[in-house]
């Protein structure tokens, strides 16, 4: 999958740096799949949530919430699309509970 934007990612390894190894092993995780659907997303991350369109992931135990958008990988032309994964915010667990917080990158 290809991850847009991986600065986001970044910010928020500096912003939150007890969550940087988690974000990095993340991102390793994402970068080399190839999901077709949510269902392949829980395969392996099992506390993933689908949330209207937005797929949410629990980094360090909840502590905090990675929300995405997913384009899906698919069969195209008899060939295969890599998709893309939207960071849209990383939030602090009382962050991600205000649905305003949630497409606007990382939080300060």
């Amino acid at each position: 999958m290809h991850v847009v934007t991986r600065k986001h990612l970044a910010e928020a390894e500096e912003q939150y740096p007890d969550a940087a190894r988690e974000i990095r092993a993340w991102y390793r995780i994402a970068a080399e799949a190839r999901w077709r659907n949510f269902v392949e997303v829980l395969q392996v991350f099992k506390d993933a949530d689908d949330v209207d369109g937005y797929v949410v992931f629990n980094i360090c135990q909840n502590r905090y919430r990675l929300v995405t958008i997913i384009h899906y990988a698919r069969e195209k032309e008899d060939r295969a699309t890599a998709g893309h994964i939207y960071i849209r915010s990383f939030l602090t667990h009382q962050q991600y509970d205000n649905r305003a917080n949630w497409d606007k990158g990382v939080k300060r």
